[in-house]
């Protein structure tokens, strides 16, 4: 058996890697998102959007980069909330879709948005990557900027989570 293996072993490590490989080109680049609680968010026009919260330091992070548009929809979000107002900014490094930030106070109402924020696909520097307007707020909302539900969002709406 053991002279099997080692007449095979050079064959078994390629065909392993080879499997390992194709295995990871079916993976989501959204699968971080998984460990994410998850919220509704329902606007007044009755229409609703799937909220990620990303509520530890590591979610906050990450963010969005790293995900491809077809792995997040026009009816996703990502909300990013604080415990605190202060000045907030976002950038966006490695991410692959423009972005609308919605800048909020700790009732959730509506103070600044930032619309059509350029996506950048690399780790640039601060210099290079695209950086939001700097809001006094608390909470952060991060919606595609080509979704129709975004465009529905306007200063001084109240959004609630459910």
């Amino acid at each position: 058996m053991f002279a099997f293996i080692q007449q095979y072993r050079p064959k078994l490590i390629i065909f392993l890697c080879l499997i390992s490989f194709l295995g990871g080109c079916n993976a989501s680049t959204s699968d971080h998102l998984k460990n994410y609680e998850v919220k509704k968010l329902i606007l007044p026009s009755g229409k609703s959007i799937k909220v990620y919260l990303a509520q530890t330091v590591e979610q906050q992070r990450l963010g969005l980069s790293g995900i491809k548009p077809e792995d997040f929809g026009k009816n996703e979000a990502m909300l990013f909330p604080w415990h605190e107002m202060k000045m907030r900014q976002f950038w966006m490094p490695n991410t692959f879709f423009d972005l609308d930030i919605i800048f909020m106070n700790g009732e959730n109402y509506i103070i600044d948005i930032h619309r059509g924020l350029k996506h950048y696909k690399g780790q640039g520097t601060r210099a290079q990557v695209p950086l939001s307007k700097e809001v006094y707020s608390q909470n952060i909302l991060e919606v595609r900027a080509d979704s129709p539900i975004s465009k529905e969002l306007k200063p001084g709406m109240i959004l609630h989570f459910y």
